[in-house]
């Protein structure tokens, strides 16, 4: 009778041994290190988007041209809904260094999808990215833009 008691005992031993070897091994919950979030940050965050700006032409309008061709590619890709109603890009601030910050909104099915672009006249090139709201409002940090994206 004794021996079962011992072989249950050495059993149960072995058993949380185990458990605490695996849990050390696998690290504590949530813990990363700088480089671990930056590289979370960057797959996040939305990659820019570039076209040329043609000499005399209309920044805003060729703007609001391009990022219309980037939505309609993207719900063509099922990353976005549609149908898309329209772009409008309006200046969000000062111009610095030749680069010209905006705000723009793509309308598509009642979703108004938000970007942040830059017009660059001296390089003759427009930077755009869609800008991802967290999933719940207010319910974290906000998910980073690219920095080729704001002026």
């Amino acid at each position: 009778m004794w021996a079962r008691w011992a072989l249950a005992i050495v059993v149960a031993v072995a058993v949380i041994a185990g458990i605490v070897i695996l849990i050390n091994r696998a690290g504590p919950d949530g813990a990363t290190s700088e480089a671990g979030a930056e590289a979370e940050d960057n797959r996040l965050a939305e990659a820019p988007h570039f076209a040329s700006l043609t000499p005399g032409s209309a920044p805003i309008a060729t703007l609001e041209q391009a990022i219309t061709r980037d939505v309609r590619q993207r719900i063509a890709a099922g990353q976005l809904t549609g149908p898309l109603r329209g772009v409008t890009c309006s200046v969000a601030g000062s111009s610095s260094a030749g680069r010209a910050p905006y705000h723009c909104t793509a309308q598509s099915a009642d979703i108004a999808y938000p970007f942040l672009a830059v017009i660059d006249e001296r390089r003759q090139r427009l930077t755009w990215c869609k800008i991802d709201q967290p999933p719940v409002a207010e319910a974290g940090p906000e998910i980073p833009v690219s920095a080729s994206c704001r002026a």
